[in-house]
C-alpha cells in the first residue's frame, strides 16, 4: 500500500480534488490523526485510520457517493486519505460495523474538547438543533409530515449541539423519530459538557418555533 501511495505521489497528481489538501494545516492543529488512530485501536501503518480519514474528507466535500464514482478521471481524493485506492462500500461498513457508538461518542468528546481549548468557541451557550432526515430503513417506524400537501415518510431524528455565540458545532446525537427535543437533551448534556464552560446555558427550538432554555 505505501509503495503504490509513493509512486502515485511521484507520478505527479493532477485532479479536481486536491483542495482537500488544504485541510492538512487543521489536521495538523486538530491531531486529526491521532483521533482517528485512537478510534480505529489501530497504529499508523494500519489500513484502519486511513478508511476513517475517507470518511471525514466525505463529510468535508459535503457527498455520500464518492465511494459510487471508484473511477475517477481526476485523481487525488484517495492520496488524501493515504490510501492508493478509493475504498469500497463493503470496507467502510466493516470499519464502522467494528466500533461502537459510545467509541464515536468518545471521539466527539476529544475533538470538542481540543476545539474549546484551541479557542474554536467559548461554549457558555449551547444551542440544540433538531433536524428530521429522510429514512430508507426498512424498520417500523413514526413516520413524519412536513407539509399536508406531501405523503408522510420515515425519518431519522438527529440533534446538533452548537456553539450559539460562535454558530460552531459541538457534537450531534441521533435517535429514533418518536424522540423529542426534551428528551434529547441529557444525551446532548453529557457529550457537551466536557467541552463546554461549568456554567454553559442550553437553548432549543423546536418545529413550532417555541425557544426554552435550562442551566447546562
Amino acid at each position: 500500500m505505501e509503495r503504490n501511495l509513493r509512486q502515485l505521489l511521484a507520478d505527479k497528481i493532477s485532479g479536481n480534488q486536491l483542495g482537500l489538501w488544504l485541510l492538512v494545516p487543521e489536521h495538523l492543529r486538530l491531531g486529526t490523526w491521532d483521533l482517528l488512530c485512537g478510534w480505529t485501536g489501530c497504529p499508523t501503518p494500519n489500513v484502519q485510520p486511513r478508511l476513517a480519514l475517507q470518511l471525514v474528507h466525505e463529510a468535508a466535500l459535503c457527498v455520500t457517493g464518492v465511494r459510487q464514482g471508484r473511477s475517477l478521471s481526476q485523481k487525488g481524493f484517495e492520496v488524501a486519505n493515504g490510501l492508493p485506492f478509493v475504498a469500497t462500500d463493503q470496507a467502510i461498513h466493516d470499519l464502522l460495523s467494528a466500533h461502537t457508538v459510545q467509541e464515536a461518542q468518545r471521539l466527539q468528546v476529544a475533538l470538542g474538547q481540543l476545539r474549546r481549548a484551541s479557542g474554536d468557541f467559548p461554549g457558555q451557550l449551547l444551542a440544540i438543533d433538531p433536524h428530521r432526515l429522510h429514512s430508507c430503513t426498512k424498520r417500523q417506524m413514526v413516520r413524519f409530515r412536513e407539509d399536508s400537501r406531501f405523503k408522510a415518510v420515515k425519518v431519522a431524528q438527529t440533534f446538533f449541539c452548537l456553539d450559539a455565540q460562535s454558530s460552531q458545532p459541538v457534537c450531534f446525537t441521533s435517535a429514533s423519530a418518536a424522540r423529542t427535543v426534551a428528551q434529547a437533551t441529557p444525551s446532548c448534556s453529557k457529550w457537551s459538557k466536557p467541552s463546554s464552560s461549568p456554567q454553559a446555558s442550553a437553548l432549543w427550538s423546536w418545529p413550532t418555533a417555541s425557544i426554552s432554555t435550562a442551566n447546562w
